[in-house]
């Protein structure tokens, strides 16, 4: 699977390990470190319009060891990738998460002015939401604590809860 990720996103191998990866191989760092950087061509990804410009997103949540990342691209793709090992792919074969997928990404778009060109790509602190949008300018990031972003107390709260939608639609279709 991994090598499969290779040839569609292009990268080295072997990319550094998270540290909350213990995913049997680094697997999960490996998916991780693909999905941020991804390449819209290299994906078959149409060009965005000007004014809509985010063809894909990484949500990820830190936990009590361990790192949660949402992986979602403009046509349809949809993944979650647990540090942990496992997590759900192959979401884009159901309508359901195409739809939530494209209300992120709608989302990621309404956001782009609370969003900072991204230099690295750190895995979220514990109770913290990070945000990384690709675009063809870059990669954008911002977060914050997951209380506020869940409760409405932040900027991107709106990106939080579509990201969410996401989930939801994820765990429906893997029934957890």
């Amino acid at each position: 699977m991994l090598d499969w990720f290779r040839k569609l996103f292009g990268g080295a191998s072997g990319p550094p390990r998270v540290p909350t990866d213990t995913s049997r191989g680094g697997v999960y760092s490996g998916l991780r470190a693909q999905a941020v950087s991804a390449r819209r061509g290299a994906a078959g990804i149409p060009a965005p319009p000007d004014h809509a410009p985010v063809w894909g997103i990484l949500m990820e949540t830190g936990y009590p060891g361990a790192t949660a990342t949402l992986f979602a691209l403009a046509d349809g793709t949809t993944s979650l990738y647990l540090s942990s090992g496992g997590g759900v792919i192959g979401g884009q074969a159901h309508e359901s998460v195409r739809a939530a997928t494209a209300a992120l990404l709608a989302a990621a778009n309404q956001m782009r002015r609370h969003l900072q060109p991204a230099s690295s790509f750190p895995v979220p602190e514990v109770g913290h939401t990070l945000f990384y949008v690709l675009t063809d300018a870059g990669v954008f990031t911002s977060g914050g604590r997951e209380d506020d972003l869940g409760y409405g107390r932040h900027a991107l709260s709106p990106l939080f809860h579509a990201g969410h939608g996401v989930l939801t639609e994820l765990r429906l279709i893997s029934g957890g």
